[in-house]
Parts: structure tokens; sequence; C-alpha cells
């Protein structure tokens, strides 16, 4: 019975970790799903007439693959009738937990079922997926499991794939470019010109069709400096953040991170350090402080929880413990007997 018990355990350790999501995600139905409305209308023009022109808003600053996914869920919806934002309350909790489960279950080294559950059910608990939904903003949570992943690829010497997935990412939100960082971790320097080649070919070619066949004017976009960010003790409150403010943002916290990363590069940690410090740094240097921005910080540092506390160091030093323990206990249990 212990025996067919075990085997359960190991092949439904998932379950749990989903009736979770689901749980909080049913909490979220009906909810002010944040700027999503704002995606599926302009994911609606995809596949009308004026596809070319959905970019001719500036305020739209998602990618073509987010606002594929979205109009792919609202035709769904529709054929089921079913509210859109019902099937997305459901769906976008559900994607995003299937894909950390993934990239979890794909960290080098042997990690039990109930290790894998615990981890689920904390990046489950901590209402992330249920968060990449109802503020509206899933790529915040989308595009650091993608980089990870990428890091994981690239590590094992698989650039193309390493690259295709960065450049992926910057379909969600152009942000994603930042996964260049975990292109570094290549066995080869020329591996890693590789990836990063095959990245910028596979985000070049998805945004490149609205900017040849219609209007592409996401960089026309400005934000503007909030007095409560870090930002604002150097640039005065209200100055316009500009599209290549952004680029030397982005140019800061990949030159931060690369630096601290690279002594790192052949251990398992830099595969997510490398995005938390990108990360972090892009935080620190944001013109504003929307709440979703820090669910890419809480994602990765899930990860690297993960990988630090099952890392065979870690469970090499508990082993000695463990048999220091038993060492001491038994000159003890000599020293009782008659």
């Amino acid at each position: 019975m212990t025996q067919i018990l075990s085997s359960l355990a190991v092949r439904i350790w998932w379950v749990p970790v989903f009736a979770v999501a689901v749980a909080t995600a049913s909490l979220t139905v009906g909810a002010d799903a944040g700027d999503l409305p704002f995606f599926v209308h302009a994911a609606d023009d995809r596949f009308l007439a004026g596809w070319a022109h959905v970019y001719a808003n500036p305020d739209l600053q998602i990618g073509p693959v987010q606002l594929l996914l979205l109009a792919l869920a609202d035709a769904f919806a529709g054929a089921l009738s079913l509210s859109t934002f019902t099937l997305l309350a459901f769906a976008v909790p559900l994607g995003v937990t299937a894909l950390f489960l993934f990239v979890v279950r794909r960290l080098p080294g042997e990690r039990r079922p109930l290790v894998l559950m615990a981890a689920g059910l904390v990046f489950a608990g901590l209402g992330l997926p249920a968060a990449a939904y109802v503020d509206g903003h899933m790529a915040q949570v989308i595009v650091p499991l993608l980089w990870l992943l990428a890091g994981l690829k690239a590590r094992d010497g698989r650039v193309v794939s390493a690259g295709a997935l960065v450049g992926i990412s910057a379909g969600f939100e152009l942000w994603g470019m930042l996964g260049v960082v975990v292109l570094l971790l290549a066995p080869r320097l020329r591996d890693a010109v590789t990836g990063v080649a095959v990245q910028i070919v596979v985000a070049a070619s998805l945004f490149a069709p609205f900017a040849i066949a219609g209007e592409l004017r996401m960089f026309d976009y400005h934000w503007v400096v909030n007095g409560d960010t870090l930002l604002s003790l150097f640039v005065e409150p209200g100055t316009d953040f500009t599209w290549w403010m952004r680029v030397a943002q982005a140019a800061t916290a990949l030159a931060v991170a690369t630096a601290l990363v690279w002594p790192l590069r052949r251990t398992l940690h830099a595969v997510w350090l490398g995005p938390l410090l990108v990360v972090a740094v892009r935080l620190a240097l944001d013109p504003v402080r929307y709440p979703w921005y820090w669910f890419a910080l809480e994602t990765i540092a899930v990860v690297g929880a993960v990988e630090l506390l099952t890392a065979e160091r870690v469970r090499r030093l508990r082993q000695a413990e463990r048999l220091s323990s038993s060492s001491a206990r038994a000159p003890a249990l000599h020293a009782r007997r008659p």
C-alpha cells in the first residue's frame, strides 16, 4: 500500500499546484483586469483588415506574440459563448503555472516530487499566476521564465533554441530583449554570438510586418518620471522618459548584470542570477513604479530559491549533518546499555 501511495505521489505531485492556481484564479473572475481590455481590443484588430496598423497607437506596448495569444483566446471564447475575460482568468494563471513547473523540472539535478510540489505551491500561493491575469501584464511572469529556460539551453550549448526563446520573449514585451544576458552562459563566445544573432532575427521578424506594411509607433511613447522612484533623485520628476532613455536603462542593466555574473557563468546559479540582476537594475532605474513590475523579480527569485536550496552542495552539507548527528547519538545509546 505504501508503494502504491508513493508511486501515486510521484505521478500526481502537480495536482495540488494546479488546484491552488485554479482556486486563486476563480477569485479574479469579474475583477478589473487593468490594461487587459485595451490589449484584447487591440488583439481583435490583428484579424481585421487593418492589422498592419495595430501599432499605430503608441500606447500599445505589448508584442505581437501576446497579441496573437489574446486574439486566439478571444476567438475561442466566442466559439464557446464565453466571456473572453472569464476564459483568460483561468487560462493565464494555468498557463504561467505550467510554464513555471516546466522550467523548474528542467533545472539540472535530482529533485523529488515533493520539492517540485512545494515550489509550485509557493509560486501559486504568492498569487503570481492570478496576478498575471488580474493586473493585465502576463509578460511580467512569462518573460523571465522564458529567459530561464533559454539560460538552461544556452548552458547546454543549444544556442539556436536559446536565442529563439529570448527573441520570442520580446514578442510579449520588448524588454524581453534584455534576456540576452543568459546567452553568455554558452560554452564558447562564438556560440553566444550565434545565439544573439538568432535572438535579433526572431525579434525583428515578429515586428517587421507591422513596420513594413503599416505603422510601428511603439517608440513614440513617453513615460513620465514619478516622484516616488529612485530615478527621481537624479532626474526631475515630471520629465519625459523616452525610448532612448529606455535604451540607456537597458544598457546599464546589462552592463551591471554581465560584470557580476561573468565570473559565475559556469555555475548553475548564473542561470537565474543574471536575469535577477537585470530586472533589479531595470526596476531601480525605471521612471514609474507599477505593482506588476515586481512580478518578474519574484518569479526569478522563486526559481533561484529552488535551485539554491536543492543544490548538490547543500544536499551534501545536510547529509553530513545527519551523519554527524547519528554518530553523536550512537555513543550515548551504547553507554545506556546495561
